[in-house]
């Protein structure tokens, strides 16, 4: 494994989320010729893995395959198109963008999953993600005392992304990396380090909590609650020292503090049902539309111009100025069709099939829970849109992915069974005259 490469992985991703998360054409672009860069260069590189080739060929075929099936519109010549009834693209000069940005997004899947392959274990990621959300942390927070001066303290604030809710997102998943500097297992992290990682995810809450974003705060909380119930269960005492545990409370009762009486989050909590009822409503509509093409969907980067030309006089007040359908398997199956979703979905559940078979260490465990909180928000919102934050999710699931399939991951599911072999029971004086029994061990 070219050592270079997993800090490099790290600061690309999150220079990417400091750059507005490469989430403008050209921005975009020049962000996923980076990534595909860095991949090939990586993939080129690193000595001769015969054995993780072949076990991840599964995902990986399923992925290709629905690259290939979002790329047909584009490659095929029109008569042909024609004749297999592929609907016309109406965004046809943005669909090569979109492909390259699926592509460079698949790449980075794969070669985080190499590298932590090769390292034997995600902490080859992770570590080098949580050092450089620190990092941009420190940008952030910069960032956000200007906003307060500039602003009236009642809006949302974008974070360096521009997005209140890609932001909220991206400030849950640095909360969980860095927490998992400070809960990783004693010798793992020195003290200083534990308490720059608390500071980091304290941080990362409150500058979560100021865009408002309520599904990045509870997953946030959900997450973290289930990465410290784990670490607790495995503490080595069975609990851990006071020394530990004291500044860890006291920082957790003044973070939520700050949330519930100083941020957006608090007042914005108290509409949630009305909210969650109209997010549904959009769903429903995007899938509606997503159904009437099936088979090919309305073509990559579409989405835009298809929410256009299908509003009515009912619709337009509400979706006019839509740019993504709040959920990504919605958005995946209106512009590649179920089709697409299917095949898309079918290489996630063997990746994931493969990550629930393997023992996993605790730096598996931030990257999973950082990876599961995109993948919720995704569902109700455009966390997956923004290149920078889908990159940072196919890292943080990557790694996870690489290091379930690396030699020192035993199967959890695979155990060796003991041989059956017969064995006389040892005869008693009252039972002389009873029949030998076998039994198996």
């Amino acid at each position: 494994m070219p050592e270079w490469a997993p800090p490099l992985l790290a600061l690309l991703i999150f220079a990417q989320i400091g750059w507005g998360g490469a989430n403008q054409g050209v921005s975009s672009a020049l962000a996923a010729c980076a990534d595909a860069l860095l991949a090939i260069v990586v993939i080129g590189t690193s000595p001769a893995a015969s054995r993780f080739w072949h076990q991840a060929r599964v995902p990986v075929g399923w992925f290709v395959a629905a690259l290939v099936w979002g790329a047909l519109p584009i490659l095929l010549p029109d008569g042909l198109a024609r004749a297999l009834d592929i609907p016309v693209n109406p965004a046809a000069d943005m669909a090569v963008l979109a492909l390259a940005k699926a592509l460079g997004t698949t790449l980075l899947l794969i070669t985080a999953a190499l590298l932590a392959y090769s390292g034997g274990s995600a902490a080859v990621i992770t570590r080098w993600l949580a050092f450089a959300a620190l990092l941009l942390l420190l940008y952030a927070a910069a960032d956000a005392v200007d906003w307060l001066y500039d602003s009236a303290r009642n809006a949302r604030y974008g974070g360096t992304i521009g997005n209140p809710n890609a932001a909220g997102i991206t400030f849950a998943v640095i909360a969980l990396l860095t927490g998992g500097l400070t809960l990783a297992p004693p010798g793992a992290e020195s003290f200083a380090m534990r308490l720059v990682g608390m500071a980091g995810a304290a941080a990362a809450l409150i500058l979560g909590a100021m865009t408002g974003s309520r599904s990045a705060m509870l997953l946030a909380l959900i997450l973290g609650g289930m990465m410290l119930f784990r670490r607790l269960r495995r503490w080595q005492d069975g609990r851990p020292s006071l020394r530990r545990l004291v500044p860890g409370v006291v920082v957790l009762v003044a973070v939520a503090a700050t949330i519930a009486f100083l941020t957006p989050v608090g007042d914005r909590s108290a509409y949630l049902p009305e909210d969650a009822g109209s997010r549904w409503a959009v769903i429903v509509h995007f899938a509606a539309i997503a159904s009437q093409q099936p088979l090919w969907g309305h073509g990559l980067g579409s989405f835009f111009d298809v929410n256009q030309h299908t509003l009515n006089p009912d619709t337009a007040p509400l979706y006019w100025n839509f740019g993504a359908a709040h959920n990504a398997p919605v958005q995946v199956a209106l512009e590649t069709g179920w089709v697409g979703l299917a095949l898309l979905l079918a290489g996630f559940a063997a990746l994931l099939w493969r990550i629930a078979r393997a023992r996993r260490d605790w730096w598996a465990v931030p990257a999973l829970c950082g990876a599961g909180a995109i993948a919720g928000s995704a569902m109700v919102d455009i966390a997956l849109n923004v290149p920078a934050v889908a990159g940072l999710f196919a890292v943080l699931l990557g790694s996870v992915w690489g290091a379930a399939m690396a030699p020192g991951a035993m199967s959890m599911t695979r155990r060796i069974k003991p041989k059956r072999k017969a064995h006389r029971h040892r005869r008693s004086a009252h039972d002389v005259d009873q029949p030998v029994v076998e039994t198996a061990v």
